[in-house]
């Protein structure tokens, strides 16, 4: 038995708004090690090991799930609770991980609401 027969894998999409927050948080010059920080998270949802908590208050069907995963700043010496927040949605039934969005915990006005991030996972994800 191979390896890839012990788990799916599943493909890694990013939206726009994904590559956008990325792209705003590495300009600022403090967290220019983002990239790094959420390679071994997408390493793990790759092979299927959906990490962080799921966000039970959204409703999608079956097999579709949201989730929110906190990631180290390593630009900052704290934990993961003055860390990033990447939120993804998972549709298990086509081995598909969305990267909907991600922010950094203390920049109040980039945290989504429940509604926006439904927004974005109907505008992106459908």
């Amino acid at each position: 038995m191979s390896q890839t027969d012990d788990f799916n894998i599943y493909e890694i999409i990013p939206t726009d708004r994904f590559n956008n927050d990325v792209k705003y948080y590495i300009k600022k010059k403090k967290f220019t090690r983002l990239e790094n920080d959420i390679d071994d998270i997408l390493c793990s949802l790759e092979k299927g090991d959906f990490q962080g908590e799921k966000i039970e208050s959204l409703k999608f069907p079956k097999e579709r799930d949201v989730y929110k995963v906190r990631a180290k700043n390593s630009n900052a010496d704290a934990g993961l609770s003055n860390g990033y927040r990447l939120i993804y949605y998972v549709q298990v039934d086509n081995n598909i991980v969305y990267l909907i969005t991600i922010y950094y915990k203390k920049d109040d006005n980039k945290i989504p609401t429940n509604n926006e991030i439904v927004e974005m996972i109907n505008k992106y994800c459908n």
